[in-house]
Order: C-alpha cells, then sequence, then structure tokens
C-alpha cells in the first residue's frame, strides 16, 4: 500500500501552476504592449517608441507581480513552519 502525502502533492502542483501562469502572463504583457504601441505608433508616427516603451512596461510589471507572488508563497511557507 502506497501513502502519499496530500499536502506535499498541492504544494508541487501549485508551484508547477505559478511557473506556467508567469509565462503566460509575460506573454500576454509583451504582446499587448506589443499591439497597442504598435497602435499608438501608426496615429502619431513615433515609430517605435511607444511600441518599445509598453513592452518594456509589461515586462517590468510581469516580473513585480510574479515577485509579490513567490513573496507572498515564502510568507505562507513561513507561518505553515515550512511544510
Amino acid at each position: 500500500m502506497v501513502f502519499i502525502r496530500k499536502d506535499k502533492d498541492d504544494k508541487i502542483y501549485s508551484i508547477a501552476g505559478l511557473v506556467g501562469s508567469f509565462g503566460f502572463t509575460t506573454a500576454g504583457a509583451i504582446a499587448g504592449g506589443y499591439f497597442l504601441g504598435s497602435y499608438v505608433d501608426k496615429r502619431l508616427d513615433t515609430s517605435p517608441w511607444f511600441m518599445l516603451s509598453l513592452v518594456l512596461l509589461g515586462i517590468i510589471a510581469s516580473f513585480i507581480e510574479f515577485f509579490k507572488v513567490i513573496k507572498k508563497l515564502l510568507n505562507d511557507n513561513k507561518k505553515n513552519g515550512g511544510r
């Protein structure tokens, strides 16, 4: 008979979901910045400055959000006694 700790499995899936969601969040932020920036550049004839600025802003925002989630996970881990 095999005993599997459900808590450990849930934690592994949670971390895997976090890593996967970071990729989608970053890709979405980059794509959103690219398309919105390109649109604004075409309207104002400022190519490529808005596109580059918004892509960079999207990357920075996604990393900030990722670090917030990591910090929350670490704090939750400390509260649970490192389990």
